[in-house]
């Protein structure tokens, strides 16, 4: 599971916790030194494609990340 893009876009969420931008989600992400999860760029925009589908963030038009809910 932890390969999939869904556990992928789970493990993407939780570094959403304030308003935040592409790159700079991206370097937190880059930064974490998690031994489960090592993604590429490519899965990370499919992660936050779904997380967009799922309506779990939204993107803005300055282009930052908000989590939706809780």
């Amino acid at each position: 599971f932890s390969g999939s893009l869904v556990g992928i876009a789970g493990y993407v969420r939780q570094f959403i916790d304030t308003p935040i931008s592409v790159d700079g989600l991206w370097a937190k992400i880059e930064a974490d030194d998690n031994s489960l999860f090592k993604i590429n760029f490519t899965q990370f925009i499919f992660s936050l494609d779904i997380l967009l589908f799922l309506k779990v963030i939204l993107v803005d038009k300055n282009g930052m990340i908000f989590k939706i809910g809780k």
